[in-house]
Parts: C-alpha cells; structure tokens; sequence
C-alpha cells in the first residue's frame, strides 16, 4: 500500500500494488507529478486491499469524501484520492498514520489467533441460541420439538469441535513455528 501527494493537483492518494508492478505503478503516478510519501508492506494483496479500503472508508465518514475527476488521473485511481488536501489541512503524514493503523488492524486481526477466537466466540452465539430455543421448547411442554432439536444439533456440535480442535491444532504448529512455542 503507498501514499501518494501532488501538489499541483492539492491532493492525496492512498493505493495498492504489487511488489512485481510497484515500480511501473509509482512511476507512472510520478510522471504525472505524484510523489509517493510512502509504502507499507503487507504479507498478501487481499490485506493490503482491506486496509486500503479501512482508510478510504475512514477518510469518507471523517468528512473527506471530495475525491479527484477520473480526468486528472489519466493513470487511473482518481476514487482512492482526497481533493483540497491543503484547503482541509490534511497532510500525507496524517494519512499515514490512519494507514499505518489500519495495516496494523488487518494484520493483527488476520492472525490464526484471532480468527481461532472469533470463530469460538461465534460458535458461542450459536449454540447459547440453540440452548435457549431448547429451554424455551421444553418450558412451554413441547417435549419432542426439543428432543428434535437437540437430536438437530448434537451431530452439528461433534463438527464443530472437530473443526475447532483441528484448527487449534494448526494454531499451535504454526506458533511453534515460528518459535513462538505452544499456546
């Protein structure tokens, strides 16, 4: 992911790109007068997208929602730009600490760790529902829609353990190897 500045254009740019078109991307904003102010690294384009699209999405609902005509970008990108960057006192700096905070974000929250605990922390959800759809079904006598429900959702249970420990497992091999040890 980059940022971009132009000052003939009073604007800034946030992008994405790979590391094989890097070089063509960022020089061809540069012919046309764009300076890239600076770059962050992501482990794959699909989080590098993400952030991206977290900055856009922050720089919209703060207010910045003016963006370049396609026409002043003849490279292409005009809608992942903020226009009258000077006017509203926005520097490249600012935008970098947005995008370095919202790289920091997708890469934290892309870990095997934290998917581990938000997939549980769903299955939680569920299966506290399912629980209480079973009380409720029991407490007002419909005994055998409960046992339906619960014979529904004992098959349902066993795969989600298997999935979890499975997952767990991988987790546990991936933080050894990266010398992290057993968790």
């Amino acid at each position: 992911m980059y940022i971009a500045e132009s000052d003939e254009l009073n604007a800034l740019k946030i992008g994405v790109t790979s590391r094989a078109s890097r070089t063509s991307r960022t020089r061809q904003h540069a012919r046309h007068g764009w300076r890239t102010t600076a770059e962050i690294t992501f482990e794959d384009g699909r989080r590098a997208f993400i952030a991206e699209q977290a900055v856009l999405a922050f720089l919209r609902s703060c207010g910045a929602r003016r963006t370049l005509a396609q026409d002043q970008l003849p490279q292409g990108g005009y809608t992942e730009t903020v226009a009258f960057a000077r006017e509203a006192r926005l520097t490249a700096a600012q935008l970098l600490v947005v995008a370095q905070a919202a790289a920091g974000i997708v890469e934290a929250t892309s870990g095997p760790e934290y998917i581990f605990r938000a997939a549980c922390a769903e299955i939680y959800e569920v299966v506290t529902a399912w629980v209480e759809e079973h009380q409720a079904l029991k407490r007002v006598g419909r005994k055998r829609e409960a046992d339906e429900l619960a014979a529904r959702m004992r098959p349902e249970l066993k795969r989600v353990l298997e999935w979890t420990a499975s997952l767990r497992e991988a987790v546990q091999r991936k933080a050894a190897a990266a010398g992290g040890g057993e968790r």
